[in-house]
């Protein structure tokens, strides 16, 4: 998304492996193999998606976080410019692909639809395209805020943040009229808010790598456990039947602490204490850079309307729903790290396209 100069290695990369886990998410929702979290039933299979599904669930709250570090404390020459360059790629998508959709058979004209492509934020075309374009609209405020602010009162203003949209929803078993699941930009505010307060202050109870992962890992295995346990109970009780993947939203507690983690974990690993780390990282700063460059468009492409269940269908993921869990496994990684490659490829040629004809006018 936002291109950074001197941009650190370990952030891109980073980056790239929170696309990784969308792709990964998208593969077990769309794919069918979550299914019903109430069932009687689930195959060892099914217990593995669910369980994959908790590792990768931090990934979009870690992809806003990367901007709310980077972005505190910047100048904005033109509060526009991001917002408007976001626009210009997903619209170029959303309507490249659905033309193509159109005249390929794959979607009937319809003109609702085509207003989708056309109007691919305000409808919501891409969820994720429409909160962080609000986000970005409310950058420069967020900045400035986050400059006039001292430690005391930034760490009040995100505690309150946190308590209205993270942690009341994870201890009152009800749904929160105002609870979108972190599908909004008011999550989006606090997870950027988060980011820039960790730029400014760190959080110094977590100075290694082995707590930063240890976080993560506890993180992931308390939120697959919470769905154990509430299904339990369900089927005990006939109780809380709504409940049981309630662990699994972007704003509750435990994937919040998941993404704090996996965040400062690439923060220690590859940050400026890393090293010799950081000197092999260096000499592949030209790819990594290249296929960072590229994460927005893989789920912009991934993601369109029109591909969203399609590409789910060219692998046939129906067929392995109930197959071994080794069988499963291959063909999760074959399928993401296709999509993942062919997308990125996709974004790069778009963008070398789009570079030489700048050039030659």
């Amino acid at each position: 998304m936002a291109e950074k100069k001197g941009r650190q290695l370990n952030y891109e990369l980073l980056r790239i492996l929170a696309m990784l886990m969308i792709v990964c998410l998208h593969y077990l929702s769309k794919g069918g193999f979550l299914g019903d979290p109430a069932r009687a039933r689930i195959s060892a299979t099914g217990y593995a998606a669910w369980f994959i599904e908790a590792f990768c669930l931090v990934a979009v709250n870690v992809y806003v976080l990367i901007s709310g570090y980077f972005g505190a404390g910047t100048e904005t020459k033109d509060v526009l410019r991001r917002p408007f360059n976001i626009w210009k790629q997903v619209i170029f998508y959303s309507v490249v692909i659905g033309v193509i959709a159109i005249l390929t058979g794959i979607q009937q004209f319809d003109i609702y639809r085509i207003f989708t492509y056309i109007f691919p934020i305000v409808t919501e075309h891409y969820w994720f395209a429409t909160s962080y374009i609000i986000l970005c609209l409310f950058m420069p405020f967020l900045d400035r805020g986050v400059e006039m602010l001292d430690k005391k009162n930034l760490k009040k203003l995100l505690g309150a943040f946190l308590l209205i949209f993270c942690i009341a929803k994870t201890v009152i078993p009800m749904q929160l009229a105002w609870d979108k699941y972190g599908y909004d930009a008011f999550w989006f505010v606090t997870i950027y808010l988060t980011g820039a307060y960790i730029r400014r202050y760190g959080i110094p109870v977590i100075n290694s790598r082995i707590k930063a992962l240890a976080l993560y890992l506890c993180s992931v295995l308390l939120i697959f456990v919470s769905f154990l346990v509430i299904r339990k109970v369900y089927f005990v009780t006939g109780s809380f039947g709504d409940f049981i993947n309630y662990g699994y939203t972007y704003n509750h507690l435990l994937c919040y602490l998941g993404t704090i983690g996996l965040f400062m974990a690439f923060h220690e690993c590859f940050g400026k204490k890393a090293g010799n780390q950081g000197n092999r990282l260096e000499r592949i700063r030209k790819p990594i850079e290249l296929v960072s460059g590229a994460t927005f468009g893989v789920y912009l492409i991934h993601e369109h309307i029109n591909i969203r269940y399609l590409w789910v269908d060219w692998f046939n993921c129906k067929a392995w729903i109930d197959a071994s869990l080794a069988g499963f496994l291959g063909h999760m990684i074959v399928t993401v790290l296709t999509v993942y490659c062919v997308c990125t490829l996709i974004e790069i040629i778009r963008k070398q396209v789009m570079i030489r004809n700048k050039d030659e006018r």
